[in-house]
């Protein structure tokens, strides 16, 4: 289902996961941006002067180029002796080791393109380097992520948690010379959640469950939980115990609401309404049923980035 291609043959910077005879076993992903396309990683890594390399790359399209064998360590996060103490994430401070040599990473393709438009403006577009992933490129990497658990424990017999404890941005290993990667848009609270529900299935059965979540069938179903939730939280704004809970967490939408076409004074009950008002149109036979669904996926993504669903 996943279009991955193996590149490794022509990479040569990568080296053993063993170091003074101890053999490291791989027990932390570690999530990037790269500041490229996934040609640019193609190229730069296949550079013997690059002295760097990730294990797999991930496009904005979806596709997925691998790098470096999951048993050997790509030289993406490495760090010395004296920066591992600074690292935030408290699984680097305890293995007190080059984390390269138990890490797997994921570089995401994120670049800048500058190019002249029609009246001859340069124009400068971000496609993803703070961090904001495509759609298709967020499923990929949640793919991702469980296809590297289910290997490392073929491999070596280790399960990873697709917890944050184990699966980090680059920022936490390394918070001085890299402080922003991958991103401050990084979709992290959707990326857990989603690890979560991975992580009790199988590989084969998490394949099945992105099918189904990048088809058509899946928006529906999304637009719909974003409209009960809607409902749920109207019902309580006038509840005495659970009205002032309920304005808050409807007010966590107030970022999206130009995006919904919301108009007048941002209130709780204005935004269920706008909610409530776009899943009648969706569900109406209107003829802007199709832009309602559309909008109604702005906030089921943004419900589950801020914990409502």
């Amino acid at each position: 289902m996943i279009d991955m291609k193996w590149l490794g043959d022509a990479v040569p910077n990568f080296s053993s996961r063993v170091r003074n005879g101890q053999r490291y076993t791989p027990i932390v992903i570690v999530n990037h941006i790269s500041a490229g396309t996934l040609g640019s990683m193609d190229n730069w890594f296949r550079n013997p002067k690059a002295e760097a390399s990730s294990q797999f790359g991930v496009a904005r399209d979806g596709r997925v180029h691998q790098y470096v064998r999951v048993e050997n360590a790509a030289w993406t996060q490495g760090l010395t002796a004296a920066a591992i103490p600074r690292a935030t994430a408290p699984i680097i401070r305890q293995m007190g080791v080059n984390p390269n040599l138990y890490c797997v990473s994921i570089e995401h393709e994120g670049y800048v393109d500058g190019h002249v438009d029609e009246h001859g403006q340069v124009i400068v577009e971000n496609f993803g380097l703070d961090g904001t992933l495509t759609e298709t490129q967020f499923w990929t990497s949640a793919w991702l992520h469980k296809y590297i658990q289910s290997e490392v424990e073929r491999i070596y017999g280790h399960h990873i948690p697709l917890t944050p404890e184990y699966v980090l941005g680059h920022y936490q290993i390394d918070p001085v010379r890299k402080p922003f990667c991958p991103g401050p848009n990084f979709p992290w609270a959707r990326l857990y959640a989603e690890l979560a529900v991975a992580e009790s299935m199988t590989l084969d059965a998490y394949e099945e469950r992105i099918h189904y979540m990048q088809s058509g069938a899946s928006d529906y179903a999304h637009a719909y939980a974003a409209a009960e939730r809607a409902r749920d939280l109207q019902a309580k704004l006038a509840d005495a115990r659970w009205g002032s809970s309920a304005t808050e967490k409807l007010l966590r939408l107030e970022p999206i609401l130009p995006e919904i076409r919301y108009q007048g004074d941002v209130t709780a009950a204005g935004v269920a309404a706008r909610i409530l008002s776009l899943y009648n149109t969706m569900t109406g036979g209107s003829k802007y049923a199709a832009e309602a669904l559309r909008l109604l996926l702005i906030v089921y993504n943004r419900m589950v980035t801020t914990g409502l669903l």
